[in-house]
């Protein structure tokens, strides 16, 4: 494996959809798990036998939930599972999909390798043992969704035990398609396809779909309730939870929703599909751009101009078989140099295809409940979201000996942080919050996470790098402290006791949501209560340890206008062409959506306004 420095382990063991690093050294391998015959279950496809887990659960890793996207059914939607005949011993997680290597892979590799399997569309069960002795007693379901950009991740990252079992729940994490396998959008695709769905480019969308409504047809046989199920995930988790509630294919297939450090974002079909020099410019990684590459790749005498026109001669059934006849490195090795941290390759996801996900941005669709699958709705962020990848960026961070991280200018760290998070949190809760509390039927509860109490020496302060950073509170959510070596590290005796209570608060307040729809006063009924959102009254649940103001609520609210009030009138910027920098991030690239851009308003900001500067050209 390659060497990662020691405080690379560290940051990447903070966030919440990267802690799969070490994740067997602290999990009995397969191979020490022995089949219990009393987990017996029979869902469609054939029978299962699971395993005795921790918290008196029993858990069943690895079931296939749809048929293998290999080969042609490549870029298709997924399909049924064919039967097995036999006993399918579900003992050992399944394969992560197809990924570049990263600690949030699960897996041995080296950086820039392309690791997992297409073969991958596989689930996670943990429930209570009462489950299975009462089955008359059907019990919540709680279906996760990885983070990860839609390009990295597993579901393996997190075991579902604690939560199934001390709240009396039946968890259920997935994997789906990721990055160029998860999303892929092009004419040729669409006029070979024999569907709508399989036309639509959005195959990791339609796993997540294909899970759920396995959980419809096969959930009662583990002791859930197929009329009560909660979709929650983390980072771009999060964003595929709202996106699933813009879908009309996952109407009726899920009940309550958690977007935990989400978005809103969902990518028109021009900005998708179109080459970065069309008049209509597309990203940067558009689907034309990615087939420019690897075309490139293949014929490296062409240049641009004569690439495309290669492509454009190419019949669409020739274009789909030179991309189906390429394996997965082959497809994903001309992008390394793209790579970002962790392994990260931004390429549009959740695609405005008109079927699977509407042509509207979901702010639009949030304006009016007959848009949308309208649930109850809970959803939040962490307080300092950006510290994560500032901390790994030299452009705020210098390392010392090429190990220890020093901040270059902790006042400067800080305020582009406030502005970075404080927007996260203002396009992903407070502003749909508003605008959903207005109409819906249903309750939205909303929460900020405060806990900073990671260590802090004299060699490196987390707090400060880190604070309460993006993915921390995803094992205060599972009660899982027992990822990898570097996580347990970070987790002392110091902060146990404050921990611990706060995870389990929050694992309650979860739960009860997933019980009733709203998070009231915990499983428990003993913690501060928690009042929802009203769009003339904003309600924020603090979450944090007793030492730092403990569980409270809290009237605040983050504005898309208070925010770009604030960085009009900041004087402490260094330079006009930072504050402009600052606004395409806030409101344009960070999101890829328009909801909150506005072009006469960055032409004119501050003194002398922003004409000068492409806004695409600061984006780069």
């Amino acid at each position: 494996m390659k060497k990662i420095t020691i405080i690379a382990i560290t940051l990447i063991a903070l966030a919440g959809t990267q802690q799969a690093m070490k994740w067997s050294q602290s999990r009995p391998a397969a191979a020490e798990r022995v089949a219990a015959t009393e987990s017996v279950r029979r869902p469609a496809a054939g029978e299962v036998i699971g395993f005795r887990d921790d918290y008196n659960t029993l858990a069943w890793l690895g079931t296939p939930y749809a048929q293998a996207p290999v080969g042609t059914l490549r870029w298709r939607a997924p399909q049924p599972l064919a039967p097995w005949p036999e006993t399918r011993q579900a003992l050992a997680m399944g394969s992560p999909c197809i990924q570049f290597w990263g600690p949030a892979s699960g897996l041995d590799g080296n950086e820039g390798e392309v690791v997992g399997s297409e073969d991958c569309l596989h689930l996670n069960i943990w429930a209570p043992q009462v489950a299975l002795t009462q089955p008359e007693q059907s019990l919540p379901v709680m279906l996760w969704i990885h983070g990860g950009g839609n390009s990295i991740g597993t579901a393996n990252t997190f075991s579902g035990a604690h939560l199934a079992g001390s709240q009396q729940v039946i968890v259920v994490t997935i994997n789906y398609r990721l990055g160029l396998m998860g999303w892929f959008s092009h004419q040729a695709l669409r006029d070979t396809a024999l569907n709508l769905e399989d036309a639509s480019g959005n195959y990791g969308v339609l796993d997540m779909i294909a899970a759920l409504r396995w959980v419809q047809e096969n959930i009662a046989a583990f002791g859930g309730d197929p009329g009560n199920v909660t979709l929650f995930g983390e980072s771009a988790g999060g964003a595929n939870v709202t996106a699933l509630m813009a879908s009309p294919l996952a109407k009726g297939l899920f009940h309550r929703a958690i977007a935990q450090s989400g978005s809103l974002k969902t990518t028109p079909l021009t900005w998708a599909e179109n080459y970065r020099d069309d008049d209509h410019r597309g990203d940067d990684s558009s689907f034309k751009e990615v087939l420019l590459t690897l075309v490139a790749d293949d014929w490296p005498d062409d240049n641009r101009d004569t690439g495309k026109q290669r492509i454009q001669h190419m019949s669409s059934a020739a274009t789909m078989a030179y991309l189906r006849a390429k394996t997965p490195e082959q497809l994903l090795s001309p992008f390394t140099s793209r790579l970002e941290a962790f392994g990260l390759l931004f390429t549009p996801n959740n695609l405005r295809d008109g079927h699977v996900l509407p042509k509207a941005s979901l702010m639009t669709l949030f304006q009016h409940a007959d848009n949308y699958n309208d649930v109850p709705l809970l959803l939040g962020t962490t307080r300092d979201e950006e510290k994560l990848f500032m901390a790994l960026d030299p452009q705020w961070v210098d390392l010392l000996f090429g190990v220890i991280p020093k901040i270059r200018d902790l006042d400067t760290y800080n305020r582009i942080a406030a502005y970075q998070s404080d927007t996260w949190r203002a396009l992903s809760v407070d502003e749909p919050a508003a605008v959903i509390s207005r109409h819906a039927a249903s309750h939205v509860y909303a929460y900020r996470f405060d806990w900073d109490e990671a260590p802090a020496n004299w060699l490196v302060n987390l707090q400060e790098l880190i604070g309460a950073g993006h993915g921390i509170d995803v094992s205060f959510v599972f009660g899982d402290f027992e990822g990898p070596s570097s996580m347990r590290d970070l987790m002392t005796a110091e902060n146990e006791a404050g921990r611990l209570q706060l995870s389990a608060a929050m694992m309650s307040y979860w739960a009860e949501f997933a019980y009733h729809g709203t998070p009231a006063r915990g499983r428990s009924g003993n913690l501060p209560e928690w009042t929802p959102w009203h769009h003339d009254k904003p309600a924020l649940m603090l979450l944090d340890t007793e030492i730092d103001g403990g569980l409270r609520m809290a009237q605040s609210q983050v504005t898309a206008q208070s925010l770009k009030d604030r960085l009009a009138a900041d004087t402490s910027l260094e330079s006009q062409k930072q504050r402009c920098q600052l606004y395409v991030s806030l409101f344009l690239t960070g999101f890829q959506t328009t909801d909150f851009w506005n072009q006469q308003e960055y032409e004119e900001l501050g003194q002398g306004g922003c004409r000068q500067f492409n806004p695409f050209e600061l984006a780069r």
